[in-house]
């Protein structure tokens, strides 16, 4: 075998290499369960992260109190988070959040993702009543409105 044969065949062998590389790579795209096969703490870090970086462009530290909240909501991967400002997190537990995020789970099973996201707000507005009750001086500083992304 020449030299000359023996780089065609390398030649040869990375072309295959990066068509199949291309072909894995835009089939999963295409492929419409793609999402099964990630794991499941892989997508909650994706959305996690997402709904932080949703936060801090959009709330975070934008009212005077530092009270702002996001309610993020990934249909793709079935997954949700809320974000609070720094002076929620230095009063609440994260743990409390819990009962708006079973009312969220519970309605978008239910195939009613608008009433979840209803009920979620309330729940998270029943927390923020309890720790940061509304006093005279109080305005609203950030948008109530669904952004769909």
């Amino acid at each position: 075998m020449g030299e000359a044969e023996r780089h065609l065949q390398l030649a040869l062998l990375v072309v295959v290499q990066a068509l199949v590389f291309l072909g894995v790579r835009f089939g999963f795209e295409a492929l419409p369960m793609r999402g099964v096969l990630i794991p499941g703490a892989v997508r909650g870090r994706r959305v996690r992260r997402r709904a932080v970086q949703f936060f801090k462009a959009s709330a975070e530290k934008r009212t005077a109190a530092r009270v702002g909240v996001l309610l993020y909501v990934s249909l793709a991967e079935h997954r949700a988070e809320i974000v609070a400002d720094e002076a929620i997190l230095a009063k609440v537990e994260e743990g409390v959040w819990g009962e708006a995020m079973v009312a969220l789970v519970d309605k978008v099973r239910a195939g009613d993702p608008a009433g979840g996201m209803a009920d979620a707000v309330t729940r998270i507005g029943a927390v923020l009543t309890t720790h940061f009750p509304k006093t005279a001086t109080d305005q609203n500083e950030l948008p109530d409105r669904l952004i769909e992304l």
